[in-house]
């Protein structure tokens, strides 16, 4: 068991096997829907990668900064170097993962080129495309953010492109803005994503 608690790789795998044999169970039980299945496994990985691109936004927003910014120069160093490559490497991954899913997902669902799939157009009644859609350009908008902003500022910020003093300050201010807008806009994407889904 120790093997399995002292190393996330292997605790994120079991916990991805306990969740197969879940799923497995249903699908044995329950009978097979391929269209359906790969639909709910879709839902799944965008799921998964939008609760840990979340999560990042949450931990990079209330407790990556505000270490850096009380961390002296020699701290903020090594952060740098352990710890912020790391956790920008993980969103940047988190938040493709979620932008590609969904996008596939509003395919298989009917929301987007449904005659690909369904062969016709599927009725998706309007309060549910009214909070889906701008939840969709939300969460490009956020993506567009790590992407092309808050990456390309952090390797100025950490040394990996070259700046002086002025540069490496107008990335760190740049890193700060564009993660407080993701901070704000995960809220009601989330929100309005789940309740074009689940809400009645």
């Amino acid at each position: 068991m120790n093997q399995i608690l002292d190393s996330a790789r292997a605790s994120l795998t079991v916990g991805l096997l306990i969740a197969a044999a879940v799923l497995a169970a249903w699908v044995a039980g329950a009978g097979s829907d391929v269209v359906g299945l790969l639909s709910f496994l879709l839902r799944f990985l965008h799921v998964f990668a939008a609760a840990v691109w979340i999560g990042l936004i949450v931990f990079v927003n209330f407790i990556q900064l505000a270490v850096l910014k009380a961390a002296d120069t020699v701290e903020r160093e090594r952060l740098g170097r352990l710890l912020v490559p790391s956790v920008a490497a993980w969103m940047r991954h988190a938040s493709t993962a979620t932008v590609l899913a969904g996008a596939i997902l509003l395919v298989s669902t009917g929301y987007l080129l449904p005659s690909l799939v369904y062969g016709s157009s599927v009725y998706i009644p309007l309060p549910r495309a009214a909070l889906l859609w701008p939840a969709v350009v939300g969460a490009v908008a956020m993506w567009m953010f790590v992407h092309m902003y808050i990456w390309p500022s952090m390797r100025i910020a950490l040394g990996l492109r070259p700046g002086d003093a002025a540069a490496k300050a107008r990335a760190e201010a740049r890193i700060t803005w564009f993660a407080r807008l993701n901070l704000i806009l995960a809220v009601p994407v989330l929100l309005a994503m789940l309740a074009a889904a689940h809400l009645y």
